[in-house]
């Protein structure tokens, strides 16, 4: 196996497990598990610095200069057997893409959600009690006017 198509290899797999793993975040977003969520984070920036490095290799090995405006796609041209494992790498990509925007707009949602559930509960707590821990009515709102003078 030449370099370039070992690190085409290593990428894919690494892209894999991302994908898997945005995936798994978004179900556990959907179905706010917030456990599995924790899990999921760590793993994924694992996955993505993996992935980042796999890349570097596959740029390196296959002799490109991004700088200079060369592709990999031109690099892999020379080596057509090479073109349908690239192009499994570019289906994960936007697969990953994809998944990472809905999650992004789910994480939003939840985090307007629960902006929404601590204005209520501030500005509940703003108020004050009617009530103490021990069930009875807090002094200050007890009514200083009896029924009959009313």
């Amino acid at each position: 196996m030449n370099p370039i198509e070992t690190a085409l290899d290593e990428l894919r797999e690494a892209l894999t497990t991302f994908v898997g793993l945005l995936v798994r975040e978004n179900e556990a977003l959907q179905d706010v598990h917030a456990e599995e969520l924790s899990e999921v984070v760590a793993e994924k920036a694992h996955w993505s610095q993996t992935s980042n490095t796999a890349w570097n290799r596959l740029v390196i090995a296959s002799g490109i200069d991004t700088g200079r405006g060369e592709s990999l796609e031109g690099a892999l041209a020379e080596q057509p057997d090479l073109l349908e494992k690239w192009k499994t790498i570019r289906k994960l990509v936007e697969a990953a893409e994809q998944l990472n925007h809905g999650n992004s707009v789910l994480i939003e949602a939840q985090m307007r959600r629960t902006r929404q559930a601590l204005d209520v509960l501030q500005s509940a707590s703003n108020r004050g009690s009617l009530y103490g821990a021990n069930g009875l009515m807090i002094e200050s709102y007890q009514s200083r006017h009896t029924l009959d003078k009313v």
